[in-house]
C-alpha cells in the first residue's frame, strides 16, 4: 500500500475547492428538528441568508408542488410546506451548485453526482419510510451528501483517479476498495471526516463513513442501512453514476425489514419517485 503523503486531516484544511459547509442550512435543519422549533423560528432562521431564500422560493413555487397560490415569502413558504419539506429544500438548493459540478477523475460529467446524490436522498426516505426504522428527513440528507468525499479527493487526485476506476473495472472490485489499497483511505472516510467539520449530527456523520459497509460500524444505525440500500438501487438504476462493482449487504436488509425479492419493486418505486421529484428543478440555475 502506498501512504499517503498528507494525513486526511491535511487534505481538509488544505483545500480551497472544497464545498463550504452549508450553514444556513443546517441551521435550519437544527431549528426544524427542534423541540422549540416553529414555523415562525424556522423562517427567521432562512431569512438571515437572502440569497438561499430565493432559491427556497424558487423551489416551493416550482410545477412540482403544484400550489393553487404562489408562495411569496419565507414564513408562508414553512406554513404551507412544512418545516420538513423546507428544511430539505434548503439542503438541496445550498448543495446543488456543487453537486453538478462534473467529477472528471471518477469519469462524472456535469450533474452525473448530483444525479445518484439526488436518487439515493429520495431512496433513503423512502427505505426509511417503508422500514419505520429512523427519521425519513434525516435519511434523506445523509443520502445527499454520502459521496461528499469523492468531491474532495477529485480535487487532490483527479490525475490517479483515473487510474484506480480502471483498476476497480479490472479486478470487478469496488472503488473504494481500490482507494484504499492505492491511497490509505478511501472516499467515505474523507466524506465523514467533513461533515465532522461541518458539525453535522453524528448519525449523519456515520452514514457518510459506512454507507458501503454498514455492518463494519460498531454501532448499528439505521440511517446507514438506509442509504446503503438505496446507494445501491440508485446504482441498479444507473441514475448518474458508474459501472463498477457494488455489494449490498443483505443485513442491512435484514436490519431494516426488507425481504430480498422487495428489491425490484423498490427500484421501480424509487425510479418513479426520483423522476417526479427531480421537477423541483427543471431549469433551476446554480
Amino acid at each position: 500500500m502506498v501512504q499517503p503523503t498528507l494525513t486526511l486531516e491535511d487534505i481538509i484544511k488544505q483545500t480551497a475547492d472544497l464545498p463550504a459547509a452549508p450553514a444556513t442550512a443546517l441551521s435550519v435543519m437544527k431549528e426544524a428538528d427542534s423541540p422549540a422549533g416553529s414555523a415562525k423560528t424556522v423562517a427567521d432562521v432562512l431569512g438571515q441568508d437572502p440569497a438561499l431564500a430565493v432559491k427556497v422560493l424558487r423551489l416551493a413555487n416550482s410545477a412540482y408542488y403544484g400550489l393553487s397560490r404562489q408562495v411569496m415569502d419565507i414564513p408562508d413558504a414553512v406554513v404551507v410546506l412544512g418545516m420538513r419539506a423546507v428544511r430539505n429544500l434548503c439542503l438541496l438548493a445550498s448543495s446543488y451548485s456543487w453537486m453538478t459540478k462534473p467529477l472528471t477523475g471518477y469519469g462524472l460529467g456535469p450533474k452525473d453526482l448530483w444525479r445518484h446524490s439526488f436518487a439515493t436522498a429520495v431512496g433513503s426516505s423512502m427505505a426509511a419510510e417503508r422500514s419505520g426504522a429512523c427519521t425519513p428527513d434525516q435519511a434523506f440528507a445523509a443520502g445527499l451528501l454520502h459521496d461528499l468525499g469523492k468531491v474532495v479527493l477529485n480535487v487532490w487526485f483527479e490525475a490517479k483517479i483515473g487510474g484506480m476506476m480502471e483498476l476497480a473495472l479490472q479486478l470487478d472490485a469496488p472503488i473504494e476498495e481500490v482507494e484504499r489499497r492505492t491511497l490509505g483511505f478511501d472516499h467515505a472516510e474523507v466524506g465523514a471526516l467533513l461533515a465532522e467539520y461541518w458539525n453535522l449530527p453524528k448519525p449523519l456523520v456515520a452514514a457518510l463513513r459506512y454507507h458501503h459497509e454498514p455492518s463494519e460500524c460498531a454501532e448499528q444505525l439505521p440511517i446507514i442501512d438506509c442509504v446503503h440500500v438505496a446507494d445501491n438501487l440508485a446504482a441498479m438504476l444507473g441514475l448518474g453514476l458508474d459501472r463498477l462493482k457494488r455489494n449490498l449487504d443483505p443485513k442491512a436488509l435484514k436490519r431494516l425489514s426488507i425481504a430480498p425479492d422487495e428489491i425490484n419493486p423498490m427500484c421501480v418505486e424509487l425510479n418513479a419517485a426520483y423522476e417526479r421529484q427531480e421537477k423541483l428543478f427543471d431549469g433551476f440555475q446554480n
